[in-house]
């Protein structure tokens, strides 16, 4: 298992470090063993849009990070559309390539809420705390949703001594947020007082309704906030209790460094005079030291930060025996954490369906996995509450409560949004390990490991040990399509057989039998088992949804106009292309190109559509006359060389193109010695093509070969079972008014323009075109990128054209 090395190192201050006690190198081994056995995955989801209308697609894009780097652990992603209940509505289950994986859920058109619910996860992060799996509540601008009763409004302001605690005889800065019923913040001012209602310092917000104020905590003190809400209504909230024993902790983040400061009080218990300080990046420790202070009341000491990667860099103080009594979290930003992407308009016209083309470029030689969006701007307005794959991946995921508009930390590199953004370092805390569980032993139980891509398992019963040593099964899979591919599974002496990984979409036929089985004997005798290899949905309580933030909500102009959109889609009853008007009982549908016909009869999954080219044999007379797909293929496909001299070979960019016979992976011998007279069509997939082993950075050639009843004699009298693979793909459909059979449709409606979550750049693609055609209505295009690199950086870029 790859996992990124931090540079893990241990400062010695002289006369105030000494050497590390067993206890110290105690802690080191702790928080190493913890990165170890658990790291930690996260999931970010980039959707085609905020908010949607009943009967529309979500279409999403899942970012899967380890350690703020692409992860290696898991190649399976599930997403799950919930609705306020906690049931599951429709289920997504995707491969990961590249760090993404891709797919949509549709919105029913009967629904009656306005709010449904996304949660995605991998097998391996159900074995922690549901609270960090993904889950975001998606806001359906449904007319026929029942008016709830407006919330009643609430006020309220929590306060957050840095380090943790108050503690007496020391000096301490507190931190506060002011948030309403909806935990949408709002400024506040106000006095501190002490028991006796003397006033000891003010506070007013800074940002967001949060702020900090500096306090001197006095024994036996009991200190308590006095402020207005937003209707001027008075208010009394109790600062946290002071403690006569403790640490006081503060943390300065400078540029290359971050200063922490111990404070004890001055008549300390012994168990207060001596302390570990250990601190952590995505639970990898990266600094360790201990910190005498049986003759000083406060030190100050540096943590080098030049080396450090960007995120959270969490800091936590232990006494002598061992028990954490400070902790804080700070960010760290060297403006690493980020790649930049080139968007510009090669071709703009907003008339009504008229052809438009965007550019894409990416510098450098890293390979880029980034998905594009482009919407009607007039009814994709964002929310004052925005979130992006920044703050998805390096703030929110790991901090413990909610960080209202999360993305504006990331917009630039401004000194303010960092002061601002350790605002939010000092009101919300780490959400992931605590050190009280670490060193009590109370570590998550492990049920389910990593999971590789899909698998065929199961077990043969009947037959003794003796007869099974050695034995294989032969397997036949069958897709929908009347693609097949034929495998060999080997059968251990307890009867149990396993075969991965296993990319397949939708549900095929899985044949089977032992093979060298004269008679049938073996088989005749046993019986089988398959296991599912997908994870069961793990339950999600309706409770957890009260902790999220509230859905994105459009602004009244937005919200207007797509109740408008949502009626006149209800009137003409949209059901994927076909267009049912209810007055006149009339059904228009789109005629389909004998190349979208083929394409249904004889694809899945990532073979379905796609970027490239699509020949057909039937009525081509060079087919009738090539000798060999090599020579039907040359001079076809403009950057694709085909040579038939000796083995023969494809290549494209000076890659190695990938080549599949009936969707299974195959190889030049194998399509050179096929006739033209057996193919019934040709694709040629531009690079990269996603379901070739590696990427297929040379894109791919899929040979079909006509359907006919010797297709299924290989098969005949077997057993079979049914197996289900990866969720079908649902391809975007994205209207060519250039072509006659699309120009006559109906009103163009659509919200979404384009959606594309495959775009991979690599060191010979730097450069991506973007063609669509404009809507009915359309006059400005919002355009969103964002993607992540090999690096683990990230990207997004923004534009309204």
């Amino acid at each position: 298992m790859l996992r990124h090395s931090f540079l893990r190192f241990s400062f010695f201050i002289s006369s105030l470090i000494a050497t590390q006690s067993l206890v110290a190198q105690r802690l080191d081994s702790l928080s190493v063993a913890t990165d170890e056995k658990y790291p930690q995955e996260k999931l970010y989801l980039q959707y085609d849009r905020p908010y949607y209308n009943p009967g529309e697609t979500i279409w999403f894009k899942a970012y899967l990070t380890s350690s703020n780097l692409p992860s290696e652990l898991s190649k399976t992603v599930y997403a799950e559309l919930l609705n306020d209940k906690g049931s599951i509505l429709q289920r997504k289950i995707m491969p990961v390539i590249e760090s993404g994986a891709a797919s949509s859920f549709e919105v029913p058109d009967s629904i009656k809420t306005s709010v449904l619910y996304v949660k995605a996860y991998t097998a391996w992060m159900t074995n922690f705390d549901s609270s960090l799996l993904y889950m975001k509540p998606i806001r359906i601008i449904n007319t026929n949703a029942p008016k709830s009763a407006p919330a009643k409004a609430g006020w309220s302001v929590t306060f957050f001594p840095e380090g943790g605690d108050l503690i007496a005889g020391t000096h301490s800065r507190v931190a506060f947020k002011a948030t309403d019923q909806d935990a949408v913040p709002f400024n506040i001012s106000g006095n501190i007082v002490d028991k006796k209602g003397a006033k000891q310092t003010d506070f007013n917000t800074l940002h967001d309704g949060m702020g900090f104020f500096s306090l001197a905590p006095l024994e036996d003190e009991v200190y308590k906030a006095i402020w207005k809400d937003k209707k001027g209504i008075s208010h009394e909230t109790l600062l946290p209790a002071v403690k006569k024993q403790g640490l006081a902790l503060s943390i300065l983040n400078e540029n290359s460094s971050v200063k922490f400061t111990l404070e004890r009080p001055a008549a300390a218990d012994e168990n207060f005079k001596s302390f570990y300080v250990i601190a952590e990046m995505q639970q990898q420790l990266v600094y360790s030291a201990r910190i005498n202070m049986s003759s000083k009341t406060q030190v100050t000491a540096p943590i080098p930060t030049d080396s450090l990667p960007d995120g959270i860099l969490k800091v936590t103080v232990f006494n002598a025996q061992q028990v954490p009594v400070a902790e804080r979290i700070t960010f760290i930003n060297h403006g690493n954490y980020f790649f930049l992407t080139d968007l510009h308009a090669v071709e703009l016209n907003m008339e009504k369906r008229k052809h438009n083309t965007l550019q894409i470029d990416v510098g450098g030689n890293i390979v880029s996995n980034l998905s594009i969006s482009v919407t009607d701007e007039a009814l994709t307005t964002p929310p004052v509450n925005k979130e992006s794959i920044f703050s998805g991946l390096l703030l929110t995921s790991d901090l413990k409560g909610n960080v209202y508009n999360a993305a504006q930390y990331f917009a630039s590199d401004e000194d303010s949004l960092k002061q601002q953004l350790e605002l939010v370092m000092l009101t919300n805390g780490w959400r992931r390990f605590k050190w009280e569980d670490i060193l009590a032993g109370k570590m998550p139980t492990i049920i389910n490991k990593p999971e590789n891509n899909l698998s065929i398992s199961g077990q043969v019963f009947g037959p003794q040990k003796n007869d099974l040593k050695g034995k294989e099964l032969t397997g036949i899979l069958k897709t929908k399509n009347g693609g097949s591919d034929i495998f060999t599974i080997p059968v251990d002496p307890d009867g149990k057989f396993k075969v991965e990984p296993v990319i397949l979409f939708d549900t095929a036929k899985l044949y089977y039998q032992f093979n060298a089985d004269k008679d049938k004997r073996l088989t005749s005798i046993s019986s089988f088992t398959f296991n599912p290899s997908y994870l069961r949905a793990p339950k999600q309580s309706p409770a957890y949804f009260s902790a999220l933030n509230a859905p994105a909500s459009p602004d009244s102009a937005t919200l207007r106009k797509n109740k408008v959109i949502n009626k006149l889609l209800l009137e003409q009853f949209v059901e994927g292309n076909k267009i049912k008007e209810l007055g006149t009982v009339t059904v228009k549908a789109k005629i389909k190109s004998p190349e979208e016909k083929m394409d249904e009869e004889y694809t899945s999954g990532f073979f379905t559509g796609g970027d490239g080219y699509t020949f057909l044999t039937e009525n081509d007379p060079f087919a009738k006359t090539a000798l060999t797909v090599l020579d039907y293929l040359q001079s076809k496909v403009a950057g694709m060389q085909v040579s038939t001299q000796g083995q023969g070979s494809i290549t494209w960019r000076g890659s190695a193109t990938s080549i599949f016979l009936n969707e299974s992976q195959s190889d030049i011998s194998m399509i050179k010695s096929v006739s033209m007279n057996d193919v019934a069509m040709i694709k040629v997939f531009r690079p990269p093509f996603f379901g070739a082993t590696g990427g297929g950075s040379g894109g791919a050639v899929a040979v079909y070969m006509k359907k006919g009843s010797a297709a299924n004699d290989n098969v005949k009298g077997l057993e079979f079972t049914n197996i289900a693979g990866y969720s079908a793909i649902k391809e975007f459909y994205s209207p060519d008014y250039d072509k006659p059979l699309d120009a006559g449709n109906t009103d163009d409606l659509r919200i979404t323009l384009y959606w594309n979550p495959n775009l991979i750049f690599d060191r010979t693609n730097r450069r991506l075109k973007i063609p669509f055609f404009n809507t009915d209505n359309t006059r400005k295009i919002r355009v969103v990128i964002e993607g992540i690199n090999k690096l683990g950086q990230l990207t997004r870029e923004e534009k309204v054209f």
